[in-house]
C-alpha cells in the first residue's frame, strides 16, 4: 500500500524540563532502511526541506544491508541534505546498520557546518544560559564527573544515546557517567522494550524505533507481528510509563516484506514543553 510522506507534530509536556528549553523542537527520524535512492525518498526529501528543527535525532537502522553501506551512506546524506539543525544531528545505530556507516556519517557535517554525532553509550549536553543554548560533548577519556559539576545552576538537557547495534552493546551506566541528577534526560533507544531500564536510570523521555509500528497491521492499526516484548499497542505512538514518556516512531522504511499495510511511515516533529507539576 502506498502512503504519502507525513510529518507528525506532537507537543511533549515535561514537568522536569527547565523553562529555558520550552519550545525546543526535535525532528525524530528512525528506521530509514536506505540503500538505493527511490521516488519515495525524493518525496521525503522535499517534505523535510520545509521544516527546520533545533535538533535532529535518528534512532537507528539508517541503512538496510550492511554490505551495501557505502550506497546507504551516499543516499542517507542526500536525504538529510535539506536539514541544518543549529544544535546538531545526533544518532545511534540499529540492528540493520553496518558498523562502518555510523563512523562515516559522523565524519560529515550538514551544509551549514553543524556536526553529525554518533552517540555510543554517551551523552551530549545542552546548556541554557542568557537565552542561548549551547552544546557540550564531555571528554570521553575521563570516567569522572568533573565535567558536570553538581553545584552548577545552569539548566541542562542530557541527550543520551544508547549503543544498540546489538542488544548486548547497551551500557546504560556508561552512557550516564557524565549525567547529573538535575539534568533533564532525553534518551535515544533503538529497541523500545529497553524503556523500563532506561526509565529506572532516570530517563524523562525515551525516543525509540525498531518496530515500524508493526509495518503490516490490521485495519484498526494493531500489528500482525510483534517486533519486541512490549504490548502490541505500544509499538507506535506516545505512552506514559512510570511518569516518563516513551515515543515510538513508525519509521520511514521497511524491512523483511518490502510493504506497509495500514501502517503509514512517519517522521516526528516533537516540541518540548515545560509544565508545572
Amino acid at each position: 500500500m502506498f502512503f504519502q510522506p507525513h510529518i507528525q507534530e506532537q507537543e511533549v509536556p515535561c514537568q522536569r524540563l527547565a523553562p529555558a528549553f520550552d519550545g525546543l523542537s526535535i525532528l525524530h527520524l528512525s528506521d530509514l532502511h536506505i540503500t538505493r535512492w527511490t521516488q519515495q525518498l525524493a518525496r521525503w526529501h522535499s517534505l523535510l526541506a520545509k521544516i527546520q528543527p533545533h535538533v535532529l535525532v535518528i534512532t537507528g537502522d539508517l541503512g538496510h544491508r550492511s554490505w551495501r553501506w557505502k550506497e546507504s551512506f551516499i543516499n542517507l546524506q542526500r536525504l538529510l541534505e535539506p536539514l541544518t539543525p543549529p544544535l546538531g544531528t545526533f544518532f545511534i545505530l540499529g540492528n540493520h546498520d553496518s558498523a562502518k556507516l555510523g563512523p562515516a556519517l559522523a565524519q560529515t557535517t550538514d551544509s551549514a557546518g553543524h556536526p553529525r554525532i554518533l552517540l555510543k553509550n554517551q551523552a551530549a549536553f545542552f546548556s541554557a544560559s542568557r537565552k542561548k543554548i549551547s552544546v557540550e560533548l564531555p571528554d570521553e577519556t575521563s570516567d569522572s564527573r568533573s565535567a558536570a559539576p553538581v553545584s552548577s545552576k545552569t539548566p541542562r538537557l542530557a541527550l543520551i544515546g544508547l549503543h544498540q547495534h546489538r542488544r548486548i552493546d547497551t551500557d546504560i551506566p556508561s552512557a550516564m557517567r557524565h549525567v547529573r541528577p538535575a539534568d533533564f534526560k532525553l534518551m535515544l533507544l533503538h529497541y523500545p522494550d529497553l524503556v523500563h531500564p532506561a526509565i529506572a536510570a532516570g530517563a524523562d523521555v525515551c525516543l525509540a524505533g525498531h518496530t515500524h509500528g508493526g509495518q503490516i497491521c490490521w485495519p484498526d492499526g494493531k500489528p500482525l507481528f510483534r517486533q519486541d516484548t512490549l504490548d502490541p499497542n505500544q509499538c507506535t505512538g506516545m505512552h506514559r510509563i512510570n511518569g516518563a514518556w516513551m515515543i515510538v516512531n513508525r519509521g520511514l522504511g521497511v524491512a523483511g516484506l518490502r510493504v506497509r499495510l495500514f501502517c503509514p511511515p512517519e517522521a516526528l516533529l516533537l516540541t518540548l514543553r515545560s509544565t508545572k507539576p
